[in-house]
């Protein structure tokens, strides 16, 4: 997948900066930002680690047993290296990076974001089709609650491109995202006993809050508020300036 995306965005890039006759001094997808990839990863991490703390508090979830690493830990580095090249870094490029580009020189920021979670959730409702077209069994089941987490979560993603100026910000915080939801809260698929096994005693509500409401939510309202700040601060500057 990043075999054939990754080229043809960057290819793409190219031809966008020939068209509009701009190029910008910091590119989205520099390696010189490429710690951003830290910054989004913690970030992910913390928010779960808070949203499982308050769930254990709130007597949402009991945690049953810690598995040690020797369970998990070689499938949790295969399914990383997987992600990594088959999902975060192909859709960050493409979604948080190029096409939200191509959509701002036409669009105002908030209208280019939420074209870019459309096309973001397009993307698997167009792919169950063609399974279902070929005779294959769709990858996911597309229902409203399906379709509420994949908007949340493209606009959480846009929104820390956006105030890091880093693409790499997205692309650790969609890794992060994954692991945490495939070895931690879901079933990873791999055979292996999560990382924490867990009594959820609100119908799956505990696992849901702290993938949907810690982790995505808090990301988008850390990200809006961030957001504020830093136009505040520029406003500020500018009044004085003026």
């Amino acid at each position: 997948m990043s075999g054939l995306v990754v080229p043809a965005i960057l290819y793409l890039y190219q031809r966008v900066y020939l068209l509009t006759g701009t190029k910008p001094k910091k590119l989205v997808y520099s390696w010189k930002n490429a710690y951003h990839f830290i910054t989004g990863a913690l970030l992910a991490t913390v928010l779960a680690s808070l949203g499982f703390i308050i769930t254990s508090f709130k007597g949402w979830i009991v945690i049953e047993q810690w598995h040690a690493p020797n369970y998990w830990f070689t499938a949790l580095l295969i399914n990383i290296f997987i992600a990594f090249f088959y999902e975060a870094l192909p859709e960050e490029l493409a979604l948080r990076g190029l096409i939200y580009d191509v959509l701002r020189h036409r669009f105002v920021a908030w209208l280019a974001v939420l074209f870019q979670t459309l096309l973001f959730l397009s993307i698997p409702i167009v792919v169950n089709q063609i399974q279902a077209i070929v005779g294959l069994a769709p990858g996911n089941s597309i229902d409203l609650s399906y379709i509420i987490l994949i908007l949340c979560f493209g606009i959480c993603l846009q929104l820390l491109r956006l105030w890091t100026g880093s693409l790499w910000t997205a692309i650790g915080f969609h890794l992060t995202y994954l692991e945490v939801a495939r070895f931690v809260i879901f079933q990873n698929g791999y055979d292996v006993p999560k990382i924490v096994t867990y009594h959820d005693s609100v119908l799956g509500l505990g696992g849901l809050f702290v993938a949907v409401g810690m982790i995505i939510i808090g990301g988008i309202i850390m990200s809006l508020f961030i957001l504020g700040v830093k136009r505040f601060i520029r406003k500020s500057s500018n009044s004085v300036q003026g």
